[in-house]
């Protein structure tokens, strides 16, 4: 089969892969009996400085497609990279060209057309297009047809080489919406074709890839690509596969080449239980070792089914990385001969650091990824698919773990502060809700036995199951709190730092967050401040974190979380992502009904469409079968409401990827940056956050915005996003929460800041007296 190869500029956008996708699953006719396929190859826009650099890759493809970003074409280069040379003069006017918004606008920019800012800006919005010439780019079209917008900017006053083939009508006025350009097999649409709420964009591509074949047959293109190919095509697909390599796309692990140090073969034994979801607490006050909880407060469909309790033991792993040394740490957990003065010395060491008990690493983060998968690889196996978890890596991702955040921390009265912490877990018990079914689950055979006897022991576990959960709803009187919240003013200045930046283009939508800090003047230990959250905010993926993996140590991180939101969950060939966006405070008054009509209003709409589209690129980067399985549902919690969807991905087990390779390359969760992710990252780093959140420590979100949960080693893995959480960087002297918002063209100032303090109460309450 013949192959139409296609040059993809991305200008590190959030949908770009959304669209190389739809330009892949196309093929187009080669006469009566054949079909071309298409391959597309993905480069950023500044992959190439100049033209020269650029000019002899072109001969190798068939059409180049420019895709959709932030930025504005007349600020040139620094906007726009490489692409406004493609069209600055003639010597490219025979090489088709597809230009997607920020495309579009930079080839109408070099006519001569003006690009200017929209009076009323449209992200996330569906409107109707109203197409000119049925013919050529939209072949096949009816005369309107629904499509998604995403932009700021806009082209007006366009010459006569641009020829206007679509239009739309707003509040703006009647808007150039697609083109073409005069004498030149170049095209261009405002829109965006590859959104789950764009109408007929496959068409679009097919049309756009015949007419590109076409003007490659006319002008003699395509027989000096064939020629190409004949004479050496060992060269030809060497040059392609580099350029591909230019965006790192590598794996964790390589796995075709996991050889077992030994077969696991778990052991596991069951018991009958009940059905309540409080019966995972009951059991986790009967439990007086360490332990992590991954535990639903709350049943609902597809969420919150299983509860999951992990016993670290003194065979187990600790990985410990920090972004700001760049150095990863691994020891046992507790291990006697192991002190805090020890891991000081070795974290304030320039060099690697070699200890009998604990071992030193100078590594960046991606390299801690790749560690992690070298150390699973001996102990994945194939068997009990139908248990979510039998052991594996269980721990926190930090939202500085995450691509394009960078760690700018300035010392602190809290030590060196981690920014990911895993813990290899032997021994677990999981607690199916809906059948009344727990498991133990042992990989080395050395489950608790005082555990198992308890279980083992019906009077005892009747007697559990039928009490009251013995835990109060409130803290101790005799503790005060220090709350230090940032300023309104603060917070004002970054809403309207957000909108200038959405106005001009930079982004679609910007997850603003805050950051508050509740001192105790006693401590209060984690575990009891737990039992007041978990029952004060009952959700699907409550977690209890706190890893005391050093004897004697004074900064031990914790993490107690009454999440509603999964970010993502794999089994070995499936994965899912939740995406919430959108929040109703719930009242006595405020129905589901209500709640729905506010969740589907345009604002709403738009900035759950836009995580949307941002989780299905990040899926679509690894992995080319992905559905939108659920679309803006409202779902009940105990505090609020909020509009949900969900997103799957098929095929992992056929692709050199796993699910922790969709994980590392996903973070942070678009839910918690806004979009697109790189610029909108750099921009609340550096700008927007940086003195809003001052009081805490620099512009860093740390474990707040980043993800808990698991990794099996049974190929199955579970990450909830750190919300509705608080967190400790020091044995729990003081508490950290964040709360935030989708920022966008829509937002006003009260309602986002009501939307924050909607969030930031559901674990602030916690504290009050």
């Amino acid at each position: 089969m013949a192959i139409l190869n296609v040059l993809f500029v991305d200008s590190y956008d959030s949908f770009t892969y959304n669209l190389v996708r739809l330009i892949e699953q196309q093929q187009i006719e080669d006469g009566p009996d054949e079909e071309i396929s298409t391959h597309v190859t993905t480069i950023h826009n500044d992959t190439f400085k100049t033209k020269d650099q650029l000019r002899d890759y072109l001969k190798y493809f068939d059409c180049v497609v420019v895709g959709p970003g932030p930025g504005n074409p007349v600020n040139g280069s620094q906007d726009v990279g490489i692409i406004s040379s493609l069209f600055e003069d003639n010597e490219f006017k025979d090489i088709p060209i597809l230009g997607v918004c920020l495309g579009f606008q930079a080839l109408c920019y070099s006519q001569g057309a003006l690009v200017s800012e929209l009076n009323t800006i449209k992200h996330g919005q569906v409107y109707e297009m109203t197409v000119e010439r049925k013919e050529g780019l939209f072949k096949g079209y009816p005369e309107v047809f629904n499509s998604v917008r995403y932009h700021s900017l806009h082209v007006s006053d366009p010459p006569s080489s641009v020829i206007p083939l679509a239009y739309t009508n707003d509040e703006n006025g009647r808007l150039l919406m697609a083109a073409r350009i005069q004498n030149t097999p170049w095209y261009g649409v405002q829109y965006h074709p590859e959104s789950c709420c764009s109408d007929s964009g496959a068409l679009l591509i097919q049309n756009f890839l015949s007419l590109a074949q076409e003007s490659n047959m006319t002008t003699g293109r395509l027989i000096k690509k064939i020629e190409l190919k004949e004479i050496d095509p060992i060269r030809f697909d060497s040059i392609l596969s580099n350029l591909e390599n230019k965006i790192d796309h590598s794996c964790i692990y390589d796995k075709q080449n996991v050889i077992q140090a030994k077969k696991l073969i778990p052991k596991i034994q069951k018991f009958e239980v009940g059905h309540n979801a409080d019966f995972t607490l009951k059991l986790c006050d009967k439990i007086d070792a360490h332990k992590f909880i991954m535990a639903s407060s709350s049943i609902s469909p597809n969420r919150g089914e299983w509860s999951i309790i992990t016993l670290p033991s003194d065979s187990s792993s600790v990985f410990t990385h920090y972004n700001d040394l760049q150095k990863t740490t691994i020891h046992k957990w507790r291990d006697p001969l192991l002190n805090v003065e020890t891991l000081r010395t070795g974290l304030e060491t320039l060099q690697p650091f070699a200890d009998p008990v604990l071992k030193i690493v100078n590594e960046e983060k991606s390299e801690f990824w790749n560690r992690l998968g070298e150390f699973m690889k001996p102990y994945l196996i194939e068997e009990y698919p139908e248990l979510p978890f039998i052991g594996g890596l269980v721990g926190i991702f930090g939202y500085e773990m995450g691509l394009y955040v960078t760690t700018n921390r300035l010392s602190n009265d809290m030590g060196n502060i981690p920014d990911s912490k895993l813990v290899f877990i032997e021994n677990s018990i999981l607690i199916n809700h809906q059948k009344g079914v727990l498991y133990t689950v042992s990989l080395n055979n050395t489950f608790p036995e005082e555990i198992l006897s308890l279980l083992g022991d019906n009077d005892k576990m009747e007697n559990l199951e039928n009490s009251t959960l013995p835990w109060s709803k409130t803290l101790p009187n005799d503790v005060n709190f220090e709350i230090v919240m940032p300023e309104k003013k603060d917070y004002t200045t970054a809403f309207y730092k957000c909108q200038e930046y959405m106005h001009k283009g930079d982004s679609y939508e910007i997850c603003l967050t805050t950051q508050t800090k509740v001192t105790p003047d006693k401590k209060i230990e984690p575990w009891r401040i737990f039992q007041t959250l978990v029952q004060r905010n009952p959700a699907p993926f409550s977690s209890y974190f706190e890893f005391d993996d050093i004897i004697g140590g004074t900064n031990v991180l914790s993490l107690l979380s009454t999440s509603p939101e999964r970010f993502l969950k794999w089994d070995r060939d499936t994965c899912e992502l939740r995406p919430i966006k959108g929040t109703v405070r719930k009242s006595e008054t405020m129905t589901v009904e209500k709640a729905t009509e506010i969740l589907k209003t345009p604002k709403e709409f738009g900035e759950n469409l836009m995580i949307l589209d941002l989780i299905r690129n990040d899926l679509y980067e690894l992995i080319p079968d992905v559905h939108v399985k659920e679309f803006m549902s409202v779902e009940e919690y105990a505090t609020v409401y909020q509009l949900v969807s969900v997103i799957k991905a098929y095929g992992i087990s056929s692709s050199k990827y796993s699910g922790m390779d969709i994980l590392k390359h996903s973070l942070p969760p678009g839910s918690m940056t806004g979009a697109p992710k790189k610029i909108t990252v750099e921009l609340l780093q550096e700008e927007i956050e940086k003195d809003l959140n001052k009081h805490v420590y620099n512009s860093n979100r740390g474990i707040y915005s980043g993800v808990s949960g698991y990794w099996s080693a049974n190929g199955n893995g579970d990450w909830s996003v750190n919300i509705r959480c608080m967190y400790s960087y020091n044995s729990g002297s003081s508490w950290q929460l964040g709360a935030g918002g989708a920022i966008t063209v829509l937002s006003t100032l009260e309602g986002e800041l009501d939307e924050m303090y909607t969030k930031l109460e559901s674990a602030l309450q916690v504290f009050a007296k």
